[in-house]
């Protein structure tokens, strides 16, 4: 026991050091939904991480999601609309949270691309089950009886470039047992497919991920799944008109703020300013609203956002200054996250952004891998910092498209009735 929790201990640092060697990596934080306008497409979800967290691209629309909604049209001569679910700091723990209130009826097919994580960290089976079970009966309870999931097994450990030798090879083995617990689970489920597939060759000079990496992944996952949406279709007699969306937004300044994620400038120099000036591991600027946590800006290697109830800064925005945690796994409230194991931030240290009506709306937070004391940061520069985030989301959020504000203002025709 005590050497499988040293192993598993091991496992879980180098994990995290993988992640820090590619925080210069670019990956999609732009919507991960991609929408053909057609009236009856066949509707896909894509729940994962790994490959379909798009490492080395800087859209969904030339990552997984994107290419593999063109390759199926191709294939089913039908549009294709495909939203996605995850994140690579998705393990199969956390799914649940991340699917949150998603509506599944919806869908025709379910991709499920999961467990590189869970393996190379070396998830327990009894753990692994336990969760896969959960997620499983979820699909086959929320889903409508003619839709099709696909569960894909975990691809090759030595595909990734950090691991080799030993450190793969014990990787592998977990992977190994994983996909033997899932194949039999996804067996005792009508409907239910587990794909075995061998994972593309990355494009030379771009091993951690390129637009024709994905476009390979998708043909691999399109084999499979063009044939599922047949039979979906074909089991289906009363389809509906259903819109695919990402979020429903409360603060709606926020949809067009996200709509260019990645791409405000101001706020990325500002996060890549206050790493330096904190000398943190991890600063980003986001905004919560309901049940999702969104990365206006960001250091870390994480992708659009978080479900709330997983993240640190959810108690930054239930407060009214600033939070100062100097060992989240030592906090009660935030030590049991299924999160805390693969970004290994310890520290943190936030404070609310509001909106102009005096609501907080979001968060300015850096964070350490290793625990500090709460000393070692000033709650009135943690405030001056975030006054700064606040006032650069506050000018994007002036800047939303005039036909939004009109249409929440009362029409001449209102104000007359």
């Amino acid at each position: 026991m005590l050497e499988s929790r040293t192993a598993r201990a091991a496992a879980k640092l180098w994990y995290t050091k993988m992640m820090y060697v590619q925080q210069s990596v670019p990956v999609p934080r732009d919507s991960p939904v991609i929408t053909s306008g057609a009236d009856d497409p066949d509707r896909v979800l894509l729940i994962g991480n790994g490959p379909t967290h798009g490492w080395g691209t800087v859209t969904h629309e030339l990552a997984l999601t994107g290419q593999l909604a063109r390759a199926l049209t191709r294939r089913t001569t039908r549009p294709t609309d495909i939203r996605y679910i995850g994140d690579e700091l998705m393990p199969l723990a956390a799914v649940q949270a991340w699917i949150g209130d998603t509506a599944l009826a919806p869908y025709d097919l379910v991709l499920v691309v999961l467990s590189m994580n869970d393996a190379v960290r070396l998830t327990p089976a009894d753990e692994y089950r336990a969760d896969m079970v959960r997620l499983l009966d979820r699909l086959a309870t929320e889903t409508k009886p003619s839709a099709r999931i696909i569960v894909a097994g975990i691809q090759d450990v030595d595909s990734l470039p950090e691991y080799r030798g030993v450190i793969a090879r014990i990787g592998q083995r977990r992977a190994d047992l994983l996909n033997g617990i899932t194949r039999e689970l996804v067996g005792q489920h009508d409907g239910f497919t587990f794909l075995d597939h061998r994972s593309p060759q990355p494009e030379p000079g771009r091993p951690y991920g390129s637009p024709a990496l994905y476009a390979e992944w998708s043909e691999v996952f399109a084999d499979a799944c063009a044939p599922a949406l047949v039979e979906a279709r074909a089991l289906d007699p009363y389809r509906f008109s259903h819109e695919l969306i990402e979020h429903d937004w409360q603060w709606r300044p926020g949809e067009q703020i996200m709509a260019k994620a990645g791409g405000h400038d101001s706020l990325d120099r500002l996060v890549q300013e206050a790493k330096t000036h904190f000398g943190a591991d991890a600063a980003w600027v986001s905004l919560i609203d309901g049940d999702r946590q969104f990365y206006v800006a960001n250091t870390a290697p994480a992708g659009r956002g978080a479900p709330t109830e997983l993240v640190t800064c959810r108690y930054t925005v239930e407060g009214d200054g600033p939070l100062i945690i100097e060992n989240i796994l030592q906090d009660d409230r935030t030590k049991d996250s299924p999160v805390n194991d693969l970004g290994q931030l310890r520290f943190y240290a936030g404070a609310p952004i509001q909106n102009a009506d005096g609501e907080n709306i979001g968060t300015f937070c850096v964070l350490n891998v290793l625990p500090k004391s709460r000393d070692s940061v000033s709650e009135d520069d943690l405030r001056e910092w975030a006054s700064r985030a606040q006032d650069e989301v506050l000018k994007l959020a002036a800047t939303q498209a005039p036909d939004q504000h009109a249409a929440d203002l009362p029409s001449e025709h209102d104000a007359t009735v």
